[in-house]
């Protein structure tokens, strides 16, 4: 069995058919979507880990996906279905990501109009050291850099 989140959320690892339902919450999610090919070759990547928040009913509710790039693991998608937004399942992810690699640093981008992803990524620890131009399309955007340091208390 695997670790609990919090009282109701799970936290696994990802199966490839799990790929279909996970493209979905990023459908509905963001403007310009992972496909469930992209989702599919990062679960083949060795490099790559892929994690579900699951309810108890074994919806999945949510997903991470890691890179380890380096020395550092990048946050390279993260996403909740919305009906189960605003209820602490990203949050969950990202806590439960951080304390499965405490010896790495954590890198991420985020769109510069996600005030909400930015303030959760800023109460966690991650700090802005950067920024991209145009980095995101539909609508184009520029992307916050953030990492958080893995000696971050």
């Amino acid at each position: 069995m695997m670790p609990k989140a919090d009282n109701s959320i799970i936290i696994a690892p990802a199966a490839l058919t799990d790929m279909k339902r996970i493209a979905e919450i990023a459908e509905l999610s963001f403007s310009d979507p992972w496909s469930e090919r992209l989702f599919t070759d990062a679960f083949e990547n060795i490099y790559t880990r892929i994690f579900l928040a699951k309810n108890d009913s074994g919806d999945i509710t949510g997903y991470i996906v890691l890179s380890k790039t380096g020395d550092d693991i990048n946050v390279d998608d993260i996403a909740v279905a919305s009906k189960h937004r605003r209820m602490g399942i990203g949050k969950c992810l990202l806590e439960w990501s951080l304390h499965e690699y405490p010896e790495k640093d954590f890198l991420l981008e985020v769109r510069e109009s996600n005030c909400p992803a930015i303030a959760l990524y800023e109460s966690m620890g991650f700090k802005q050291v950067g920024f991209r131009k145009r980095y995101y399309r539909n609508p184009d955007e520029g992307a916050v850099l953030m990492t958080r340091e893995k000696h971050h208390e």
